[in-house]
């Protein structure tokens, strides 16, 4: 994956206990999805936690999730 390439970033209404997840569609193309609750500091962290997993190529293992309700 390439180092610069751009993600699909958007904010959600998640419950405060999750920052963020990521995610790919069929496609391939990532995205990632912040908690709108939290403050930008928060989620600046998680976006950066939440590439590192795109760059590891993570969420493309069938058992991986890290996003629990």
């Amino acid at each position: 994956m390439d180092e610069y390439e751009e993600y699909c970033t958007r904010m959600e209404n998640l419950p405060t206990s999750v920052k963020g997840y990521c995610y790919h569609d069929d496609d391939g193309r990532c995205y990632i999805v912040l908690n709108a609750k939290l403050t930008n500091e928060v989620n600046k962290e998680s976006y950066i936690h939440e590439v590192a997993h795109i760059s590891k190529e993570e969420m493309y293992d069938a058992g991986y999730t890290e996003y629990k309700e």
